[in-house]
């Protein structure tokens, strides 16, 4: 990992265990709107533990944490809402003149697509947790 800041460090012993490991693409009903859903649950072994980003896909997601005793769901979603700049057309001779999307690192770590960094504190200590294996469920169609 490529870690930007040298004050927080990267855990290798964590203070809870995640269960579940998902995420998905959903494709709103209006045109030019998409985003992804992450989902993350788990246990928690203190009483002082705060979740607040995950690093997925070249973003930085806020997450919502949901807690019940010891048990936690983590949700983080990020939404595009892009206007249409490009002509979509059969005849190729339209299309010219159409630009790539930018691309540009938005985060300060090197990820594999199912893989994620969730930023947590202990004690208002940070630390990071490398999340691997995490499950593509299917696109959900939003009307």
């Amino acid at each position: 990992m490529n870690q930007s800041c040298k004050t927080s460090m990267v855990s290798k012993s964590i203070p809870f265990s995640i269960d579940e490991k998902t995420y998905f693409h959903w494709v709103g009903g209006k045109q030019g709107t998409r985003g992804t859903t992450i989902r993350i649950t788990g246990i928690s072994q203190t009483t002082n533990l705060y979740f607040s980003k995950v690093y997925f896909q070249n973003y930085a997601y806020e997450v919502i944490p949901r807690v019940s005793g010891n048990d936690f769901e983590l949700s983080a979603t990020k939404s595009e809402f892009t206007q249409p700049d490009r002509i979509m057309s059969g005849d190729p001779k339209a299309e010219y003149g159409n630009q790539p999307p930018p691309v540009s690192k938005n985060i300060p770590f090197e990820l594999e697509d199912d893989e994620a960094v969730l930023l947590y504190s202990v004690n208002g200590q940070d630390s990071y947790h490398k999340i691997t294996g995490l499950k593509e469920l299917e696109t959900v169609y939003r009307p």
